[in-house]
């Protein structure tokens, strides 16, 4: 079976990040948000959806 991974970077995104997660609940197996050190929030609602969330220094794209 192929499985879907799906990584989304943040930075204080409490207002968006639920509505995002959401999204991809039917097709991801697996969701990593990857945070910049947000200082809202975010890592309580990404924990409350499941996601697994690590705090990571943005280093551009």
């Amino acid at each position: 079976m192929i499985r879907l991974s799906v990584v989304i970077i943040t930075y204080n995104e409490e207002r968006n990040i639920g509505r995002c997660l959401e999204s991809v609940r039917g097709i991801a197996d697996d969701i990593v948000v990857l945070d910049s050190f947000s200082t809202d929030k975010t890592e309580d609602i990404c924990k409350e959806h499941g996601a697994r969330f690590i705090r990571h220094k943005f280093e551009g794209h």
